[in-house]
Order: structure tokens, then sequence, then C-alpha cells
């Protein structure tokens, strides 16, 4: 095989990654919005109402019911896994883990791969700008619908706050945070939990990645924090302190915050 061709077949490969994003295909944008009320996401695809739309969605594993979700070890829940790395991995994002000795001591070191999309343009002989990323494309499609249905400036005041304030160090979830940052933009109780569940998180919506400690003497956690759009702006430290006070402190540091501050810049 020719270094060409290597080349070539390189560039397929992020061809084929980025073409899965949610703001290239439809498909992968219903999946990444489930579990939903058919209602609703009748509202936004219409498409739903075209049986062969619906025979494409069963055939991925797609459970079609008052509530439209993903059939447990679907190939429509491995791929809405898949669109989550891919956003990750093209976007500088991509965590994962490393074994490092400390004396006699094995842990787990989590860790955050850097450069990923100037290492592929190197690589591809392509300039950079054309190494796709589909993190800040979803998130300016996102940006744009929620600055038409709540107005622009309250959604971006929203955003640039809640970046502002991070990494934050308290003992308290996400709530408390996101209140504060309500009576900054001046949103309404209810305008306020909506924005939040869009942007920023869901109730019960943290994925555990990572423990830190050992399975005899667990001290905390590291999650990623998802909302129902999927742009999962938080990255949540959990530390249990256990002695004669027991307490736990919640570090919530940005993750992707330079792609959400440039997505706002752009919107703009």
């Amino acid at each position: 095989m020719s270094e060409g061709s290597l080349k070539d077949h390189l560039i397929n490969l992020v061809n084929a990654l980025t073409n899965l994003s949610p703001s290239r295909n439809i498909i992968s944008q219903l999946l990444l919005l489930t579990p939903e009320e058919q209602t609703t996401l009748s509202h936004s695809f219409p498409e739903l109402e075209i049986s062969e739309f619906r025979e494409i969605l069963r055939a991925m594993g797609v459970l079609l019911g008052d509530k439209v979700k993903c059939a447990e070890g679907s190939f429509a829940e491995a791929l809405t896994r898949l669109i989550h790395k891919t956003f990750d991995w093209l976007d500088d994002e991509y965590l994962y883990f490393e074994l490092t000795i400390y004396g006699s001591v094995i842990m787990e070191i989590m860790k955050k791969m850097e450069d990923v999309r100037s290492s592929l343009a190197k690589l591809t002989g392509l300039h950079i700008d054309l190494i796709p990323n589909p993190y800040l494309e979803w998130a300016k499609l996102v940006i744009e619908k929620l600055s038409r249905d709540y107005g622009k400036d309250k959604v971006m005041r929203f955003m640039k706050s809640l970046l502002s304030k991070l990494p934050l160090r308290g003992r308290d979830r996400p709530p408390s945070i996101v209140d504060e940052v309500g009576v900054e933009v001046g949103a309404n109780p209810l305008e306020l939990k909506e924005i939040c569940e869009l942007l920023v998180y869901s109730e019960g919506g943290a994925e555990n990645i990572y423990r830190k400690g050992s399975s005899k003497h667990p001290t905390g956690y590291v999650s990623i924090v998802h909302c129902k759009y999927h742009l999962d702006p938080l990255l949540l430290e959990e530390s249990r302190s256990e002695g004669y006070y027991y307490y736990v402190t919640y570090v919530y540091t940005a993750r992707h915050g330079e792609t959400l501050r440039r997505a706002l810049e752009e919107v703009m």
C-alpha cells in the first residue's frame, strides 16, 4: 500500500466519522435526542410519520412507542456512544486512562488527548480548517436553535457566564451553579430549568467514567454530566472525605470549554 493511499484511507475514515455527526445526519440527530416522547420528536422530525423512516429506525434498534428510545444493546445505542466518542476525539477532548506506578501502587490516571486535529492535518496534508470538528458544528446548531427559542442575548449570556465560573468548587450539585447564573441573565425559574436541561445537565444524566482510589477504599468519582442536547459542558469530580465528619466536595471543570466559547463567537 502506497503512502498516498494511506492518506486517502485516513481522510475517508475521518470523513466517515464526521458524517455520522448529528449536524450532518438526520438519523444521528434523532438518536442523540432519545429517549424522548414521540409527540415531541414528531414536532422536530416530521419524517417520523413516513413509514420508510420508521422502518429504518426499527432496523437500527429504535423502539417506537409513546416514548422513542434505543433498545439496550442495539446498534442505535452503540452508534450514540460512537457519536460521543467522535465529538471528544476530534475536539481534542478524548478522555482516557493510563496506568501509572507510584512506588508499589498501580493507579489509573485520567488524561486528555491533545492536538488530535492538528496531528490529523499533518498526517493527511490538509489544512486544519479542512479537518471537521463535529462537536463545534453541533454546538453551533444547538446554540442557534435555542437562541431562536429563548432569545440570543439570554442564551449567550447564560453560556458565557457559566463557562466563566469554571472551575468551581463547592458542596452543591449543578442546580445551585445554574441558579447563580440565572440571576445574572434574568431568566425566570421555569425558563431557567428548561435552558439548564438543554445546555448543562439533566437529572440523573451523569456518567461515571473514573473512580479514584481503590475498590476497598473509594474516595470519589469523575463523571461527565450529560444534558439533553449532549453539549455536556461539565466534568464533575466528586471527592468523599471519610472520618469523624463525612462530607462530599464537588469540583466542576469545563469540557469542550474553548470550543463552546468559539461556537458562541461564531453564532453572534
